[in-house]
């Protein structure tokens, strides 16, 4: 968008109003009176006390014609040929019910589904255009998400340099594709964890319950090392042996790998060995003690040497049983010792093995969730850059398309900053394009934006006419909540910003003006007399564009009397294109003192008087000042 202000345009809203419309006649028959009802007193609101908060809608104040204007600007931005870009200005002092008149007119508007945005104007100093493209695309997203993604997605090359465009979306996805390659890389990381959970918790993280136990029974643990061989580093060697055993299996598969302390160890070989020779021993000597006199019977019948070897070992053999319990008794306290030795050894290793799975079971579920998260994130990053690399590559091919600069001078490149506003002013924009398009099945015929409270921003009068430039877009209708005195010395300016402004403060005098229909056209009269104001109100074609909106709104009835209709479109005129001279010269004419309405002023104000007199006959001092309090409503003095 560019800088300079964009051409105010205005509309002719004589083109919505269709043929008169004859409304149907009902009669009815003449009916029996019932009996009068008792009268039901009326129930009495109690209030406490009253806030400064908005009314709502059913509970403002206003008065009847203040009421009734605004029920007829509703029905304007209700008409779906209403024409866009528009301005409307709720102008009243603070505390005037400006905010009271915003919900007035767009609660009904909201509740249709149309969109509608009411915004204060403190929300939008420091960055209106961000503030008010995040509110639109907030307020599009529920009912027209379609419609509100393809204009952010068409926002950046709206206006914008396609090269500048281009350059940020490859650098947008390189540096989304460095993310996912680390993702990846955790990922793969959090992967290689969880399958050595085990280890990391045996080995490098203190304060585990099999940490804790190992630690506790160090000293006492160390000793049955060495007495089994294992010279290292003593706590080293007691985790090792607890991840061996717990890798065994349940606890059946640990109680047989158990049994390796019967064998495995240094010194458990030996005892085994001794107490089978042991029982080796007992069986043999149990054997020569029940076959001792077969044996000495075959050793006597070997002659003379053999009868006296055999007396030698009857008198000598009677040791045998003895010897035969002893060795078995040996034997017997061999394997104990061994048994003894595996149990103390195994015992607490079972014990920590059983600690390890309660330390991986309460640490499992933290690693398989932030297993999990790392998954989604790498398919969302991954979804993302899919995402992006096809944007970068449509914008590389409007770059090329376009004859962009691959490598610019550096002054063309703007800040971050500059790029969001731009992303901004650029989705705005595109709204109204697609809005005017109307391409799209979900797009809204237009858009309402409300804002109020600009007497509380700093700046305000530079906020409005930047807040107004960005809504001067076809597609949009403008509400401005405005406070006159912050543009005393500015009101020719706001005037020309504001097509349709409305004061909620004006003061009716005399006996109210019957309004003709919005809808309907203008008479050959009325049309003749607000072509004959143009001395005053002005030649050019925006001002009788401005004179015939505002009259068409403020018009009296068809049966209103002659004069009436003269003196509204003379000060209507004069609210338009009159100087401050000519407003002040119908002040004037208007005294106490006067007994007729002849107002004497510039050429020009005299000329559009004579014309209003002759159109449609004599003035009335009555009439012009019933006709000036209603021109009063639409004043931005």
């Amino acid at each position: 968008m560019s800088a300079a202000q964009p051409e105010r345009r205005d509309f002719d809203l004589g083109a919505l109003a269709p043929a008169r419309r004859v409304e149907p006649q009902a009669s009815f028959a003449a009916q029996a009176s019932p009996p009068p009802a008792r009268p039901v007193p009326a129930p009495v609101e109690k209030v406490l006390f009253e806030t400064d908060a908005p009314a709502a809608p059913a509970k403002a104040s206003f008065t009847a014609r203040t009421e009734e204007l605004l029920r007829r600007l509703a029905d304007l931005l209700r008409r779906p040929d209403a024409p866009t870009p528009f301005a409307i200005g709720l102008f009243a002092s603070a505390g005037g019910g400006k905010s009271s008149a915003i919900d007035w007119l767009t609660e009904p508007l909201a509740a249709t589904g149309a969109p509608v945005v009411v915004l204060r104007a403190a929300d939008l100093a420091e960055q209106p255009e961000r503030a008010l493209a995040a509110a639109l695309y907030r307020a599009l997203a529920p009912h027209h998400g379609p419609f509100a993604q393809e204009a952010a997605l068409e926002a950046p090359h709206f206006g914008a340099d396609p090269g500048a465009i281009a350059r940020a979306a490859r650098d947008e996805l390189l540096d989304l594709r460095r993310k996912l390659i680390a993702e990846k890389q955790a990922l793969s990381d959090s992967e290689m964890r969880r399958a050595a959970l085990k280890d990391i918790l045996l080995f490098e993280t203190p304060g585990t319950r099999v940490d804790i136990y190992a630690r506790k029974i160090r000293n006492a643990f160390e000793p049955r090392l060495r007495r089994f061989g294992f010279t290292g580093e003593a706590l080293a060697a007691f985790k090792d042996l607890t991840r061996d055993l717990n890798e065994s299996g349940g606890l059946a598969g640990r109680l047989l790998a158990s049994l390796r302390g019967l064998y495995a160890f240094k010194g458990q070989t030996r005892l085994l060995l001794l107490s089978a020779l042991g029982f080796a021993a007992d069986k043999g000597l149990a054997w020569l003690a029940a076959n001792k006199a077969d044996l000495l019977g075959l050793i006597a019948s070997g002659g003379s040497i053999g009868g006296q070897a055999a007396n030698f070992l009857q008198s000598h053999l009677d040791w045998l049983p003895v010897a035969a319990r002893l060795f078995a008794l040996l034997a017997l306290a061999l394997l104990g010792l061994n048994i003894w030795r595996a149990v103390d050894f195994m015992q607490p290793l079972i014990h920590a093995a059983g600690l390890l799975d309660r330390d991986v079971v309460d640490k499992r579920h933290e690693v398989e969730q932030t297993l999990a998260h790392q998954a989604r994130n790498v398919e969302l990053m991954g979804s993302e850059v899919d995402v992006l690399a096809r944007k970068a590559y449509e914008a590389e091919r409007r770059a090329n398309a376009a004859g962009a600069s691959r490598n610019p001078p550096l002054f063309l490149e703007g800040d971050e900053a500059s790029r969001k506003r731009d992303h901004a002013v650029g989705f705005l924009e595109t709204i109204s394009d697609l809005v005017t398009r109307g391409t799209m099945a979900a797009a809204p015929r237009r858009i309402v934006v409300a804002v109020d409270g600009y007497e509380s921003a700093d700046q305000s009068d530079a906020l409005f006419r930047r807040v107004h430039d960005l809504l001067a877009l076809p597609g949009f209708v403008a509400i401005h909540a405005l406070d006159p005195a912050l543009f005393h010395d500015r009101g020719d300016e706001l005037a020309r910003r504001i097509q349709l402004p409305l004061r909620l403060d004006g003061v009716d005098t005399g006996e109210p003006i019957a309004l003709a229909p919005f809808d309907t056209p203008l008479s050959p009269l009325e049309t003749r007399l607000t072509g004959a104001m143009a001395p005053l109100a002005g030649a050019n074609p925006r001002a009788g564009k401005r004179l015939r909106n505002l009259f068409r709104f403020l018009r009296p009835a068809p049966d209103a009397p002659a004069g009436l209709t003269a003196a509204l479109a003379l000060f209507v005129a004069a609210e338009i294109g009159g100087s401050a001279e000519d407003r002040a010269a119908l002040a004037r004419a208007l005294g106490p003192e006067n007994h007729t309405f002849a107002p004497a002023g510039s050429p020009a104000l005299r000329e559009a008087f004579a014309n209003a007199s002759a159109i449609d006959g004599p003035i009335g001092l009555e009439d012009a000042k019933r006709a000036a309090a209603l021109a009063r409503r639409i004043s931005v003095a």
